[in-house]
């Protein structure tokens, strides 16, 4: 009895052990290997996709394109005025009825820039939102061994654009929060030190800027992945329910997520930082370029995102098993006891 007990807690340490074991040894093979698989692998959703991804591109790069110019050649001309009035300001004719008619023309001119800018971030807001949904639609099927039409793939977007287009507020709601969060902080110490300590309050500033990026990018793991649940998910998660899948489901893989967003943003900060010493005569066609390789790096961070959710659900399956190996094993030697 003694040795048959013996051997029983031997074979639970072992399923244990092997599960702790087998978690650690996916954990350490899979930092280097797991992230460049997540750089490689929307090379290979291409490859197999190619016409249904030519299709997404070239209309989410036209209507970017499109929006951005309608922009820019809307906005520029109220910048001009504006400013122009601005320094018409400084000449002393303060309290004269020309002056208030000059402040009431800058008010009306910046209503109008403001009104520009809020029709162009909500236009662009739902260009990105269908070209989520249908990158991440392709991916799905991708990895599910399906080949997928224009039609399914129209149909899948019309079904689950709106989980999406939920998540979506839910995470500019947490962004804007986290934004406001931070304000205080970089607003205290420039108050407080702005006349007596310039070095000390630089350095303060540039640590706190460093520290609000890293978090940022820390915290929107999880968001950009919560993007991808909503359209997946078997049970039609959305906003605080895909929030919180996401969250679990992440679990081991956070640091390939992390890597993800930081290497998304150096290429972004590369191709925005390319068009600084730019012509002003060729300032727009630049514009326009940058705007459509920001488009590709955005296709490609979300297409990484898609095979991250696929890792992290392929983790959580394996997982599983091996848990339910371990059961089993322990009720079958339950059931053998006298």
């Amino acid at each position: 009895m003694s040795q048959f007990l013996f051997i029983r807690a031997m074979i639970h340490y072992s399923s244990v052990a092997g599960v702790t074991t087998y978690s650690s040894f996916v954990a350490r093979m899979d930092k280097p290997s797991g992230f460049l698989e997540l750089l490689k692998a929307p090379l290979t959703i291409l490859s197999q996709n190619g016409k249904l991804m030519a299709f997404t591109a070239i209309l989410y790069l036209i209507f970017s394109s499109i929006s951005f110019t309608l922009n820019v050649s809307s906005t520029t001309p109220f910048l001009l005025r504006f400013a122009l009035k601005l320094l018409a300001l400084v000449s002393p004719r303060s309290g004269t009825p020309e002056y208030r008619k000059l402040l009431v023309s800058i008010g009306e001119d910046f209503g109008i820039f403001l009104g520009i800018q809020t029709a162009y971030v909500v236009l662009y807001f739902f260009i990105q939102l269908f070209t989520k949904t249908a990158i991440i639609s392709i991916a799905s099927r991708y990895y599910s061994g399906n080949n997928l039409s224009l039609k399914e793939l129209i149909v899948m977007v019309s079904r689950t654009w709106t989980r999406a287009f939920v998540t979506l507020i839910y995470i500019e709601l947490l962004s804007l929060g986290y934004t406001s969060f931070f304000f205080l902080p970089f607003l205290v110490p420039s108050l407080l030190l702005h006349d007596h300590y310039p070095t000390i309050l630089i350095t303060l500033l540039v640590f706190l800027i460093i520290l609000f990026i890293t978090f940022k990018i820390y915290l929107s793991v999880v968001w950009s992945l919560a993007v991808v649940v909503s359209v997946v998910d078997d049970e039609g998660s959305y906003g605080i329910s895909a929030l919180g899948k996401a969250r679990e489901l992440v679990k081991g893989k956070r640091v390939h997520g992390f890597l993800l967003n930081l290497f998304y943003r150096l290429v972004l900060l590369v191709i925005l930082m390319g068009g600084i010493k730019s012509s002003p005569k060729i300032r727009s066609v630049f514009g326009v370029i940058q705007v459509v390789l920001i488009c590709v790096a955005s296709m490609f961070h979300i297409m990484a995102y898609s095979v991250l959710y696929f890792q992290c659900k392929s983790n959580v399956k394996k997982f599983e098993g091996l848990e339910y190996s371990k059961i089993s094993i322990s009720s079958v030697l339950d059931e053998d006891l006298p």
